[in-house]
């Protein structure tokens, strides 16, 4: 067999995982806190289909807590864009300012979040506060969508599989970019499942002097 002279994978999605330590204090303040706010302040609809969906201002919020979090996962975001720039070659990297929105959803049995994305900012990421009943898969699992939608399969054979799924478990942060398309399957669980959701965006601090 003739051996390739190149031989790439181009235009991989990265998707990261990190389990945050020491988070166990921060998990159950958060967890009281949005579990009381669940029976007093209605929800929002967006993409979720049941459960209680928070006031997207977690990332506002003075309770230490949610600062703790908050800065984790920039500090995680950070980390992860220097690891890309690294492998690509990109030896220094500005200094950036990180703009987080952050909001979270208390996810009953039953309840799931229909596809979509976040296409207008850099990174979205998911914390699982309290991942809640372990079941069998797909059960809460968030998926994500090949994003090459106008690619042909090729019959009998999965070489490019359609969707990724990923198992939540409480501490793991996921980050994945904006423009990825997911969608959570139906959760079956007893317990809830209580998940922070964040989406930043990066600009680059001006030089002192120019702004």
């Amino acid at each position: 067999m003739v051996e390739p002279s190149l031989a790439i994978g181009l235009f991989a999605t990265p998707i990261i995982v990190f389990d945050l330590p020491d988070m166990a204090d921060v998990n159950a303040q958060i967890t009281a806190q949005l579990l009381a706010e669940e029976r007093t302040v209605p929800s929002w609809q967006r993409a979720n289909v049941g459960g209680w969906h928070s006031v997207p201002d977690l990332s506002r919020r003075p309770e230490p807590c949610f600062r703790t979090l908050m800065r984790a996962v920039v500090d995680a975001v950070g980390n992860n864009v220097a690891a890309l720039a690294a492998e690509a070659g990109i030896e220094e990297l500005p200094a950036y300012r990180y703009g987080v929105t952050a909001w979270a959803m208390v996810i009953r049995n039953g309840h799931y979040v229909i596809t979509h994305d976040h296409g207008d900012v850099h990174w979205s990421v998911a914390y699982y506060v309290d991942a809640g009943d372990d079941m069998p898969a797909p059960s809460g699992r968030i998926a994500f969508l090949d994003p090459r939608r106008s690619g042909r399969t090729i019959p009998d054979v999965t070489l490019f599989p359609s969707t990724f799924d990923i198992t939540p478990r409480t501490g793991a942060l996921v980050i994945f970019p904006g423009w990825l398309q997911h969608y959570v399957h139906p959760y079956r669980g007893q317990r809830p499942r209580i998940c922070v959701s964040c989406n930043l965006t990066m600009d680059v601090v001006p030089e002192r002097g120019t702004g």
